[in-house]
């Protein structure tokens, strides 16, 4: 794995991802899978990090989504592939509409699980 040493331009916009100011818990974990910058993450059986799952049942008007959020971790600041590390924010006050959720799941879905373990969004 190489570091990258190139010097990096950062921002504060305070409509764009993070709502609050102060301090946040961060943790370093390891992806199982591929994940994108802002998505709410679970830990799998093995410790590592991945997506919330949706799963969907039934065809039409009929069809039904249900959304596993079992394991519910936090949410990455950064996209991170798969079998790296990256880190992780455990707590804090985030816009709800720059997380990225995968197909079928809500923002609603996730509110109260995320709330759980100290995350909040606006």
């Amino acid at each position: 794995m190489s570091m990258d040493l190139a010097v990096k331009t950062y921002r504060y916009d305070p409509h764009y991802f993070e709502a609050g100011i102060g301090p946040v818990a961060k943790a370093v974990k390891v992806a199982a899978v591929d994940i994108p910058a802002h998505a709410p993450v679970v830990l799998n059986s093995d410790g590592k990090l991945a997506l919330i799952a949706a799963t969907t049942t039934g065809e039409g008007d009929s069809a039904k989504t249900t959304v596993t959020t079992t394991g519910i971790y936090g949410v990455v600041p950064d996209s991170i592939r798969a079998d790296e590390e990256g880190p992780v924010w455990l707590t804090g006050e985030y816009f709800a509409d720059s997380l990225a959720l995968p197909e079928g799941v809500t923002v609603v879905d996730v509110e109260v699980p995320l709330r759980n373990i100290g995350i909040f969004l606006k």
